[in-house]
């Protein structure tokens, strides 16, 4: 199954790699490079560097990450200290290069590039920046349109709020089929219940949702979570249900999208819940009518990023004001 952010980052990476050899021609150097390539793609899609940046801005966190960078590479005398501070430089123009648009930023950044090329590297290419601007008008071309690929004029995604946070999303899948008018609505909806139909939703749902993460990304906004429900008859089919986790199988995403299973599905299938839990996969609980409020099974919902259930249980309040799992219970009637 495909895996869209993977995908993403591979050709981002090829693309940067290719931006710095252009740069640096003869004088490029593979180690050097992909250091600060790897220090960019950690930062830039997790906005995160360490605890004491967290407030930085992301262009920020970047720019202490490639000066950390460049005190790693430092400490290696196999390297040329002046080809290090070469690359760290370069490589603060790439954020910029990234966006989906050919914006004045990036052209003015060219210019840059190519001034930078002439005191630093000493090559005068007078058709440096037109090469230059075609490569990177190509690139974000096809980036932008293998993202498209993924929209979709016969499904589309639908959110509510959930709970409180304006940032915490509820995920539906919209079909845009016309039906004809003898198909009542309840009609319709039985079909899309069946396990199998719904198996195929969810996959389309799964790879909709990851595109729309994938763009978040592009544009920093690295706020929102998501929710998105799990039919329980994937884990009956274990390829399948390897598929659909091979399409989120990715930190970045893994971080956004919180994956809502029942307590009778987790009751059932607890193993390979936990197991995908440790591969890196949240997942958020919905109470049906199989949870027992003990204690034993109250220890379980500490392993869980949110858990949904309705207010007119009698358990309700004294889950709300349980100190342990209190902040992350969300009453269904708040998902608007």
């Amino acid at each position: 199954m495909i895996n869209i952010m993977n995908e993403y980052v591979s050709y981002g990476k090829k693309s940067f790699t290719k931006y710095m050899k252009m740069i640096f021609g003869n004088k490029f150097d593979k180690k050097i490079n992909d250091a600060f390539l790897d220090t960019y793609i950690n930062i830039r899609y997790s906005n995160y560097l360490d605890e004491s940046t967290e407030s930085y801005s992301l262009q920020r966190k970047l720019e202490k990450g490639f000066d950390n960078t460049l005190k790693e590479l430092s400490k290696d005398e196999e390297l040329n200290i002046n080809d290090i501070a070469n690359f760290r430089l370069f490589y603060s123009y790439i954020y910029n290069l990234e966006q989906l648009y050919l914006l004045e930023s990036q052209k003015k950044g060219i210019q840059e590039i190519s001034q930078k090329r002439l005191e630093l590297l000493n090559v005068n290419d007078e058709h440096f920046v037109h090469e230059f601007s075609n490569i990177l008008r190509d690139d974000i071309k096809k980036r932008k349109d293998y993202l498209d690929s993924f929209e979709s004029d016969t499904f589309s995604i639908s959110f509510s709020t959930l709970g409180k946070n304006k940032n915490n999303l509820k995920v539906d899948l919209k079909n845009n089929i016309k039906f004809p008018d003898l198909y009542s609505d309840v009609a319709i909806k039985r079909v899309g219940e069946k396990d199998k139909v719904s198996e195929d939703l969810a996959i389309i749902g799964f790879l909709q949702l990851t595109s729309l993460i994938v763009n978040d990304l592009i544009v920093s906004d690295f706020d929102k979570k998501y929710y998105i429900d799990l039919p329980s008859s994937f884990f009956d089919k274990k390829t399948k249900l390897n598929k659909i986790m091979e399409i989120i199988d990715n930190v970045f995403v893994q971080d956004k999208i919180r994956i809502v299973i029942s307590f009778a599905c987790f009751t059932r299938y607890k193993s390979y819940v936990m197991q995908l839990m440790r591969n890196g996969f949240v997942f958020a609980l919905f109470l049906d009518d199989s949870f027992d409020y003990c204690s034993d099974n109250l220890l379980y919902l500490e392993t869980f990023d949110k858990i949904l259930l309705y207010s007119s249980k009698y358990y309700y309040k004294d889950m709300i004001n349980n100190g342990k799992i209190g902040s992350r219970v969300v009453s269904i009637a708040e998902v608007k």
